[in-house]
This record gives C-alpha cells, sequence and structure tokens, in this order.
C-alpha cells in the first residue's frame, strides 16, 4: 500500500517539476536572465539602442534558489504556527515573487541608466509589460518549487529527512542550473543575431550586433517567449520532470542497491541515444563546419 501511495506521490512530483521547469525558463526568457545578457549589454556601445528587457540580478541557479528558499522559510514558518497548507504556500509564494520583482525592476532601472554615456533611452513601457508578465511566471515556478519541497518532506514515506527550505534550495538551484543548461541552448544566437549565418557563433567582431527589430516595431524580450515556449520552455520542464521522477521511482520500486544498478543503466541508455540522435544528425546535415 506504501508503495503504490508513493508511486502515486512520484508521478504528480513529476508533473508538478514539469510546470516548474517549463514556467521558470520563460520567466528566465521574459527577464532576460542568462546568457543573452551581455551581448545585450554591449549593443548600446556600438549604438544599436533597443527595447529587451535586461535584467541579470545574477545567474539562474542563484536567482532560483535563492527565490525558493525565501518561499521555502516562509511556508516553514508559517507551517509551523498551524496556518492552512494552501494559505501558507500561496503567501510564501507571493512574497518570494514580490522581492523577484523589486530586484527585477530595480536591475534593469540600474542597468539601463548606467548606459546613458551611450543615449540608451529608459524605455517605461519595458517595464509595464515585462515585470507582469515575468511574476506570473515566476509565482507558477516558485509555488511548484514549494510545494514539491512540502510532499518531500511531509507526505513520502518515509520523508526526506532535511528541512523544508534546505529542499527549496537544492531543488531551486537544480531547476535553474537546467533551466540555463536547456532552455538558455534556446534563447541565443538565433535570436539576437538573425543577421548572421546560423550556427557560426558569436565572433568579438559581432559583439553587441545584436538584431534591435522585429516584424512589426521594436523586438522586445516578449517576443523571445513566444519563441521559447514552443520548444525551450517545455523541454527544460520535461528534462526536470524526468529527473525528479526517476530520481524516486527507481528506489521505490528495485530498492537502495538495486535503484544504484537501474540508474546506471538509466545513464547508459541514454547516452547511447545521444550517440545515435547525433550520428544521425551529422548524416543528414553534414558535418560541423570550422
Amino acid at each position: 500500500m506504501d508503495l503504490i501511495y508513493n508511486l502515486m506521490l512520484t508521478v504528480f512530483m513529476g508533473l508538478i517539476a514539469i510546470v516548474a521547469g517549463m514556467f521558470e525558463d520563460l520567466e528566465s526568457d521574459v527577464a532576460s536572465t542568462s546568457n543573452p545578457n551581455s551581448q545585450v549589454q554591449l549593443a548600446p556601445q556600438i549604438g544599436n539602442l533597443h527595447k529587451l528587457f535586461n535584467r541579470a540580478v545574477s545567474g539562474e541557479p542563484l536567482l532560483v534558489g535563492t527565490m525558493a528558499t525565501i518561499a521555502g522559510v516562509i511556508c516553514y514558518v508559517l507551517l509551523s504556527l498551524n496556518y492552512p497548507l494552501v494559505l501558507v504556500l500561496l503567501i510564501a509564494t507571493f512574497i518570494a515573487t514580490l522581492v523577484q520583482v523589486v530586484l527585477s525592476i530595480t536591475s534593469y532601472m540600474g542597468r539601463i541608466t548606467s548606459q546613458a554615456l551611450y543615449n540608451q533611452p529608459l524605455f517605461l513601457d519595458v517595464i509595464y509589460k515585462h515585470v507582469p508578465i515575468m511574476a506570473a511566471h515566476a509565482y507558477i515556478s516558485i509555488f511548484s518549487i514549494t510545494l514539491l519541497s512540502y510532499i518531500m518532506t511531509n507526505l513520502l514515506n518515509p520523508v526526506i529527512p532535511v528541512a523544508l527550505p534546505v529542499m527549496s534550495l537544492l531543488l531551486g538551484l537544480s531547476l535553474g542550473s537546467i533551466g540555463s543548461a536547456v532552455g538558455d541552448i534556446h534563447y541565443g544566437a538565433e535570436k539576437l543575431y538573425q543577421s548572421s549565418e546560423f550556427g557560426c557563433g558569436i565572433p568579438v567582431s559581432l559583439n553587441g550586433n545584436i538584431t534591435t527589430k522585429s516584424a512589426l516595431g521594436s523586438r522586445q524580450s516578449i517576443d523571445v517567449v513566444n519563441f521559447c515556449s514552443k520548444f525551450g520552455g517545455p523541454v527544460t520542464g520535461l528534462c526536470f520532470g524526468i529527473i525528479i521522477f526517476l530520481n524516486f521511482w527507481i528506489y521505490l520500486v528495485f530498492g537502495i542497491q538495486g535503484g544504484l544498478l537501474a540508474g546506471v543503466c538509466i545513464i547508459i541508455i541514454f547516452l547511447v541515444l545521444n550517440i545515435i540522435l547525433e550520428r544521425k544528425s551529422r548524416l543528414k546535415y553534414g558535418k560541423f563546419e570550422k
């Protein structure tokens, strides 16, 4: 009976993790958290004025880990005071999102005003358009991480023997790392450097020479969300969901020693599949260009 109960929780955690991963990646896209930032920062210095939201409070792992920890701490305190779980999750997530919004606005305004030397204007409509969408995505992502932490530390049988804020920190760091490694690949040179040959990388001579015009008007970070919601966001969610699900499923079904063996087998299977996929891709599209 415990096995079935834990398996059902594991499936539920996998689904929550998919939601958390997808919205975390899309939030980082609309707020420009990770790798395109350096190029957006350089753009005004070579005369490319833009309307992209350039935040970069920190890297994704640190940002998501910090916000998840804030929500986890508030959740832990309110639960110890016997407040209802749903209300606690909503309040904890709201406060953490509010902190993230304040950091995002101050970081964006600080970065843009520091570029006044290069005549880069501060567009208030960029703040009005991007911040609510960023906050909505962040709220769903932080809520999912906090709920995952609660399930792992209170509902699993046996529970994971760490405090809820610690579990939130670990999950936030993991999710931020996955979002940065998986999702950001689909938001980089292909969107910022559309005038350059795809796959050419970003040579020094092109630094800051980003595309600032879209089909209608100026390119904004909201345009990137539409692009990434078709692949980068779902793939990030799928990656995080698979990791959460398999991590618990193999130990529930095969036990500790059998789970370790099953984990090694799964890694080998993914490795072989990756090799087959790359070979088929090279046969279809040719070798890597020098």
